[in-house]
């Protein structure tokens, strides 16, 4: 027997196993050569909510409780959280392979996507960082192996799977609060496509869905409401909006002519220097606007976000053509790399992951998302053509996601590539399985 043939056999009868050995093997490598606790400016807002995240004292308001919960289970530990994310990072690559293997029916197109995601560089450093990028990845990717595996767009499917479909997407917005609009999209996209089979049964089912993220959504916006007086996810609201509105922020009306001059001052500053770092001018800006303005930091954020709302309406068409840009940058930002270089012993190690992410995986991260962008058309196209009738998941994954993709341009300049990185395993999946399906179509003809 070939060893073509071997491989063959392993992956037709082990090939989940052979997953999960992949993935603990490769974290298993950079755990012993990385070894790193990797912090960014963002971890120590997780961090210092999971101090007091069950009584919210001294709460700020600037981030939702999903990942600071688990610090503080794991008792502040992060080594012990990084540790936690490793797994999730196997649990999550093994998701992707039964996604794959169930929605294309071959164990080997669910073998090689998830090998392919969970080989990239950046996919596993994540799993050191103390950031939402690990968790938030995993409980999507969770969510979707619910639909898929239990059959949730089949009327038939108990109830109590939905329920557990609903503390997932909860969990999610709490990681996230972007993805409040996962479980909306699950119950429009089920009530729809089963609207002539069994109505009352979909309806009550896709409100189970609903309701624990909806009801914890006006929870702990109305917990905000009441300790930093506003009905909102997060503080940062605000300032990401001015980060849209800031091409245009010289339009801010004179009674905001002292932030306004500020923010545009800094602008032109860093578009001399930096142009791609312009939307970050509000943070540049951030600490004379806090010294000029005598506002406290979630006031300053509050006030910009009214300017920017009242600048974005007065000047949609300005405001479309940064949306259409961040959108863009959605798709195409390579920046997505986040470890510590420095704290790095092994030379070749170092050099290697390096030569790997900058010549091959960074772009090839960017063909995964044009080509699935192309795929995601095409899937479009032929529903419409069909009459809206095929209402499969292969379809709402494409919703999902390029739906997250509007959604995100709308509300946040999409510079950042973490933007991107949760859907990433299903952008893999839906490219993979197309390019087979040709592969399949030209060996037919042969």
């Amino acid at each position: 027997m070939s060893i073509k043939n071997k491989l063959q056999h392993l992956i037709t009868n082990h090939a989940g196993l052979l997953v999960v050995i992949y993935a603990v093997v490769i974290r298993f490598i950079f755990v012993v050569l990385y070894n790193t606790v990797t912090l960014f400016p963002d971890s120590e807002d997780y961090i210092n909510l999971s101090k007091t995240v069950f009584d919210l004292t001294g709460y700020d308001g600037k981030r939702t409780p999903g990942l600071p919960v688990i610090i503080n289970l794991l008792g502040y530990n992060l080594t012990w959280v990084v540790g936690f994310q490793l797994i999730l990072g196997v649990m999550t690559t093994y998701f992707t392979y039964s996604i794959t293997s169930v929605l294309s029916k071959d164990k080997a197109i669910g073998f090689w996507t998830a090998i392919i995601f969970t080989s990239f560089a950046n996919v596993v450093l994540f799993d050191f960082a103390i950031l939402t990028e690990t968790l938030t990845t995993f409980l999507l990717i969770f969510s979707i192996w619910l639909i898929v595996y239990c059959r949730l767009f089949e009327s038939k499917t108990k109830w109590y799977f939905y329920f557990l479909l609903s503390l997932i997407l909860t969990w999610l917005y709490l990681t996230r609060p972007f993805f409040i609009y996962v479980p909306v999209g699950f119950a429009m996209f089920f009530i729809v496509a089963s609207f002539k089979i069994n109505l009352k049964s979909v309806i009550l089912k896709s409100t189970i869905v609903l309701s624990l993220p909806l009801l914890t959504y006006y929870m702990w916006n109305n917990h905000n409401k009441k300790t930093i007086g506003h009905f909102t996810n997060t503080t940062y609201f605000g300032i990401n909006l001015t980060q849209t509105a800031t091409p245009f922020f010289e339009l801010a009306k004179d009674e905001h002519a002292q932030i306004r001059d500020i923010i545009v001052r800094h602008r032109d500053s860093i578009l001399i220097h930096n142009p791609k770092l312009e939307a970050m001018s509000v943070w540049d800006a951030q600490i004379e606007l806090l010294q000029v303005t005598n506002l406290s930091q979630k006031d300053l954020y509050f006030k910009l976000g009214d300017i920017s709302k009242q600048l974005i309406k007065d000047n949609p068409l300005l405001y479309l053509k940064q949306a259409g840009k961040s959108w863009l940058l959605f798709w195409g930002n390579q920046s997505s790399f986040y470890w510590n270089i420095e704290k790095i012993n092994n030379v070749y190690f170092k050099q290697g992951t390096l030569i790997v992410w900058i010549y091959i995986q960074r772009y090839a991260l960017i063909i995964f998302n044009v080509l699935f962008l192309i795929f995601a058309f095409k899937k479009i196209i032929l529903f419409l053509k069909n009459k809206m009738r095929t209402y499969d998941p292969d379809l709402f994954i494409v919703c999902i996601i390029v739906s997250g993709s509007l959604a995100q341009a709308l509300i946040a300049y999409g510079n950042n590539s973490r933007f991107c990185f949760p859907f990433f395993p299903l952008i893999v999946y839906f490219v993979i399985n197309n390019i087979w399906s040709y592969k399949d179509v030209i060996t037919s003809k042969k």
